[in-house]
């Protein structure tokens, strides 16, 4: 592909994903093994992790 391809693709896919994201993310995170990967990888950023342990323990 050339440049001007990978461009108008790129713009396709986001014309695309954007109004439907929140379809996909309900798609893709109501498989379960899909979802533990998805747990497991954000809880492997020390940023998101720290939060959510802030978060979850609060006093």
């Amino acid at each position: 592909m050339n440049g001007w391809t990978k461009w108008l693709v790129l713009g396709g896919l986001v014309l695309f994903l954007v109004p439907n994201r929140y379809r996909l993310l309900n798609l893709l995170l109501g498989n379960l093994l899909l979802r533990k990967f998805a747990v497991r990888a954000a809880m492997g950023i020390p940023g998101i992790r720290s939060k959510f342990i802030q978060g979850a323990f609060r006093s």
